[in-house]
C-alpha cells in the first residue's frame, strides 16, 4: 500500500514537471535549445514512469499474494467451523463484511493451475454480482459463494473448472458465521 502511494505521488510529481517545463521551456532553454529540453525532458518521464509501472506491478503481485493466503485462512476457517474474531477480520479484508446468502460448494480439485481456477471463479460470481472465496485443498476445490440466491446457476457455469467427480452444494446460511453448517454438508456429501 505504502509502495502503491509512493509510485502514485512520483508519477504526479513527473506530470507537474512535465507541466512546468512545457509552460516555461522558453525560460529553462537558450533559444533554439527548446525542443531539445522538451525531449529530453519526455525521455526522463517516460523513464520514471515505467519505474513508477513497476513499483505498482509488484505491489499487486504482493497483494494479490496476501489476498490468497487470507481466502485460504478463511475457506480453512469455515471448513473446520471456527466462526471466530480472526475469521471475522480475515473476511472483512477481503470485502466480505456484509455478505449474505452463503453457499459452500465442494468437488474435486482440477488437474491444472488452482490459481487460474480460483481467478475464473471469482470471475464468473462476479458477473453474476455474486462474491466468492475458493481455495484448493489437496484433491478438493471448495467454493464459499455469498450474495446469491442462486447458487446451482454459478455452479453450472463453473462445473468444467472442476476435476472429475461429482460438486456439491451445502445449503445456504444467512452469513459467513453459520457457512460451516453448509461446508459440513457439502463436504460429507462429496465424500459420500
Amino acid at each position: 500500500v505504502a509502495e502503491d502511494h509512493a509510485a502514485r505521488v512520483l508519477l504526479e510529481v513527473v506530470a507537474g514537471v512535465d507541466d512546468v517545463v512545457e509552460d516555461e521551456v522558453h525560460v529553462l532553454a537558450e533559444p533554439g535549445d527548446e525542443q531539445a529540453v522538451r525531449e529530453g525532458v519526455l525521455r526522463y518521464s517516460r523513464e520514471i514512469a515505467f519505474a513508477a509501472a513497476q513499483v505498482y506491478a509488484q505491489a499487486a503481485e504482493a497483494r494479490g499474494a496476501w489476498d490468497a493466503r487470507l481466502e485460504a485462512l478463511v475457506v480453512d476457517a469455515v471448513l473446520r467451523g471456527e466462526a471466530d474474531d480472526s475469521m471475522q477480520s480475515r473476511a472483512t479484508a477481503l470485502g466480505w463484511g456484509s455478505v449474505s446468502d452463503v453457499t459452500v460448494i465442494a468437488g474435486r480439485a482440477p488437474s491444472g493451475s488452482s490459481a487460474s481456477a480460483v481467478d475464473a471463479i471469482r470471475r464468473a460470481a462476479a458477473r453474476r454480482q455474486a462474491e466468492a472465496l475458493a481455495a484448493v485443498q489437496g484433491r478438493r476445490l471448495v467454493i464459499i459463494l455469498g450474495n446469491t440466491t442462486a447458487p446451482a446457476e454459478i455452479v453450472t457455469a463453473v462445473a468444467d473448472i472442476f476435476g472429475d467427480g461429482p460438486i456439491v452444494l451445502g445449503p445456504t446460511v444467512p452469513h459467513l458465521f453459520a457457512a460451516g453448517r453448509s461446508a459440513r454438508a457439502a463436504i460429507t456429501g462429496l465424500a459420500a
